[in-house]
Formats: structure tokens, C-alpha cells, sequence
């Protein structure tokens, strides 16, 4: 639902069932990496910094409905969209 109300709104999104798969899709065309806290395989915190290190100008936002689930130190400041969010709150968290 997160991807299609984006494409709604005019973004362009690519969509991975995991943190690895993100990794792939990844390059420096991608401006901004939206994922969630709980992933399969690698957490969304751990996908951030192995992305940022290929691309240091990626921004990064998270969103979680259990933003307590991991160490608050490991978004190292990042945005974090609390879910349920709405559609505004969606859209302004991903606007530059």
C-alpha cells in the first residue's frame, strides 16, 4: 500500500521483499531509501548503513509500528515514520 500511494503521488519506487534485495537495486540514480525496521535477513538500521556506505548521499528514512524493537542509537539520527501513519505523513517524510 506504502509503494502504491507513493506511485499515486508521482514516485518513482522500486520494491524488495528483503534487505539484500534492496541492496541490489541500489544505485546512484536512487535518492532516497524508505524501509521498514523489521526486515527478514538484516534490519532495516543494518540495510541503511550498508547502503549509505555505497552511497553516501543516499537519505534514509525508516518506519516501523514497534520503533522500540531495536536500540534507538542504530537510526544514528535518521527519520522514523511511526506506523500507522497517514498519507500526508507518508508523503512529507519522503519529500526532500
Amino acid at each position: 500500500m506504502t509503494a502504491d500511494a507513493l506511485r499515486d503521488h508521482g514516485h518513482d519506487v522500486m520494491e524488495a521483499d528483503c534487505g539484500a534485495a534492496a541492496l541490489t537495486l541500489l544505485d546512484d540514480q536512487v535518492s532516497l531509501l524508505l524501509t521498514d525496521v523489521q526486515m527478514p535477513g538484516m534490519n532495516g538500521p543494518e540495510l541503511a548503513d550498508a547502503a549509505q556506505a555505497r552511497f553516501p548521499g543516499l537519505s534514509i528514512r525508516f518506519m516501523s509500528a514497534d520503533i522500540g524493537a531495536i536500540p534507538p542509537e542504530a537510526f544514528r539520527g535518521r527519520p522514523i515514520l511511526a506506523k500507522p501513519f497517514t498519507l500526508s505523513a507518508l508523503l512529507e517524510a519522503v519529500e526532500p
